[in-house]
């Protein structure tokens, strides 16, 4: 059976465009401080402190909370890799629909890639709204700021949220298959 072209498929696509950008975003903002000084660039320290003196984001101010340390590195051993298999998933996808050559869609038809993408939703979503949580007991913030950085972590949230409800949904598919009625 012929599956859908990648750009019909608006779910993957989306999950496509998040796990292609959170990428830089980890090495370049989010995990600067745990990764050695040899591996440091200049570009990713001129956009952390772009995004500190911009946003003001108190978990990227020293100290950071010890749970925040956590959730980094939970982004540097589970996203990146999790992030580059979905990407590579998705372009491999593609290619087989296209081309054909590929065999098997290993997004789409490995059935752990909905689990791990289960699990990565719902970590995304904890993780994010227990930071938005705590940005909302923050005192030295006006409304604004705390806004701001709603704006950025919201979407980690939704899209966590949402990609566990797809991956359920696709677990449940493949899972509980439907019975014919006769």
């Amino acid at each position: 059976m012929s599956r859908m072209a990648l750009p019909s498929r608006k779910r993957d696509l989306a999950y496509l465009f998040f796990f292609a950008s959170h990428i830089p975003i980890i090495f370049l903002v989010d995990t600067v401080p745990l990764q050695p000084a040899w591996f440091r660039s200049n570009l990713s320290a001129t956009i952390r402190e772009y995004y500190i003196a911009t946003y003001r984001d108190k978990f990227f101010e020293e100290p950071a909370p010890v749970w925040f340390n956590a959730f980094i590195w939970m982004e540097l051993l589970y996203h990146v890799p999790a992030s580059v298999w979905a990407v590579w998933g998705l372009m491999r996808d593609q290619r087989a629909n296209h081309l054909d050559l590929f065999g098997p869609s290993v997004l789409t038809d490995h059935p752990l890639i909905p689990v791990h993408l289960l699990v990565f939703g719902v970590q995304a979503f904890v993780t994010s709204l227990t930071c938005l949580v705590d940005v909302w007991s923050w005192t030295d913030r006006s409304m604004e700021e705390k806004q701001q950085i709603t704006y950025l972590y919201g979407p980690y949230v939704a899209l966590g949220a949402l990609m566990a409800l797809d991956m359920v949904l696709r677990l449940r598919a493949q899972l509980m298959p439907k019975v014919k009625h006769e």
